[in-house]
């Protein structure tokens, strides 16, 4: 039989579909040419749990097993940036957003506020179906949840994240990659004449207000539990927890205006948020809420630096323990 032509690994492609109104049970087919995903070095897997059969047997050998709990996976980096109008009726979903939903978010707009931003939600969370073409070969992964991790501001690069995308499928197909439409923002880079960022504890400020402190990053790893569930009849793919975490690199600053060993021993809440603003003052901004952990006394450029890391911790209201917000803030 003769073989096929031998295909490039870097010819590959996404396209991701949301389910309408997060029904697992209707699916749809994402097309290359409208939802198409741009996503940094991709890559996808097969997984199962093994059923084993431990057979009682006079010598030594491999245990046989049957495959259950059949999944896939999509792995790779993406970017963040705002929509064209943050908050209004139309062009206000950022890009990323089809990433972020199955990965338990929602996205609220405030049209006064001219602000789009996407909050941690535990229930109702929207379901994906995803094409995932690669030299020659298509995995559709489907009725899939995400988990996202590495997500960054950071000084000297462009807003990040890394999204792991998990769901059923049925079998790999041959299937020549199609010609995918993808965004053709090119986010701003992070610098300082564009950013900034503060620290508050709560109840109340530092020193009576949010402090400005000189940063590098600030990163927010969801830390979602995504687990396969199956029963008769029905199968889904949900988010059984959420622990997110934090981390803030950050020059040290005077410890009468903030003392990290001093908030983190008495247990104090915080919150901390970057923004990075692009041109006609719209703007990308990480915010989280929670408690110091770590304390980690680093080297940043050569300067004594603290990188501070903890888990993000909701208020009784719920889902505020970590944001993304897009926003105009041009009066």
């Amino acid at each position: 039989m003769a073989q096929p032509q031998l295909e490039q690994f870097t010819k590959r492609g996404l396209a991701v579909a949301l389910r309408a109104g997060g029904t697992p049970g209707v699916p749809v087919v994402p097309l290359p040419a409208s939802n198409g995903v741009m996503l940094f070095n991709g890559q996808s897997g097969t997984e199962f749990d093994p059923i084993e059969r431990e057979v009682d047997r006079p010598f030594f050998g491999g245990t046989p097993f049957a495959v259950g709990a059949k999944r896939a996976f999509i792995e790779g980096e993406f970017e963040l940036y705002p929509p064209a109008t943050p908050g209004a009726a139309a062009t206000s979903d950022a890009d990323c957003g089809v990433l972020l939903l199955p990965a338990g978010m929602t996205a609220v707009k405030n049209a006064v506020a001219k602000t789009t931003r996407y909050n941690p939600i535990s229930s109702a969370i929207a379901i994906s179906d995803d094409y995932w073409w690669h030299a020659g070969l298509l995995k559709k992964v489907q009725a899939a949840r995400h988990n996202i991790t590495g997500l960054i501001l950071e000084v000297g690069n462009r807003f990040r994240g890394n999204v792991r995308i998990q769901g059923d499928y049925t079998d790999v197909e041959e299937a020549a990659l199609p010609a995918i439409v993808l965004p053709e923002t090119v986010p701003v880079v992070a610098r300082a004449d564009n950013t900034v960022t503060t620290i508050t504890t709560l109840p109340g400020g530092v020193a009576g207000a949010p402090l400005n402190v000189w940063a590098k990053s600030l990163a927010v790893d969801f830390g979602n539990q995504i687990q396969q569930k199956e029963y008769t009849e029905h199968k889904e793919t949900g988010i059984t927890s959420r622990q997110p975490t934090w981390t803030l690199r950050v020059a040290k600053t005077s410890l009468a205006d903030f003392d990290p060993w001093a908030v983190r021993d008495a247990g104090t809440l915080l919150t901390a948020s970057l923004r990075l603003t692009q041109a006609a003052n719209i703007y990308s901004e990480l915010g989280v809420r929670g408690q110091i952990e770590q304390i980690n006394e680093v080297d940043i450029d050569g300067d004594y630096g603290w990188e501070l890391s903890g888990r993000c911790i909701p208020s009784s209201a719920g889902g505020d323990e970590f944001y993304i917000e897009f926003g105009d803030a041009t009066p």
